[in-house]
């Protein structure tokens, strides 16, 4: 003779609870991680804009320290900040009437 073990309606009520706050417990879970990692991947992408500006702006430092050196840029400094001429140059100033 088998015998059949007969379950309550207060154990499956039980049963069907648990199991129900166990799906609401993961669903909860699972919305904080994709969130997470929504955060992560929006971070991701800010640093590597900031890391590609950094990158231009190490370039663009490196080619200004090696053109500052140069007679070019000496001279292009001494016209444009000091006023300065060549021996032999005349001047116009347009302001001047």
């Amino acid at each position: 003779m088998k015998h059949k073990r007969v379950k309550s309606p207060i154990t499956r009520v039980i049963i069907f609870v648990f199991f129900v706050v166990l799906l609401a417990l993961v669903v909860v879970r699972l919305n904080k991680e994709r969130e997470m990692r929504a955060r992560v991947e929006s971070r991701a992408k800010e640093l590597q804009a900031m890391a590609a500006e950094a990158s231009a702006e190490y370039q663009e430092a490196v080619e200004m320290s090696l053109k500052v050196g140069s007679d070019d840029y000496i001279e292009q400094v001494a016209r444009e900040s000091l006023g300065m001429v060549m021996p032999g140059e005349t001047v116009f100033d347009p302001n001047e009437k």
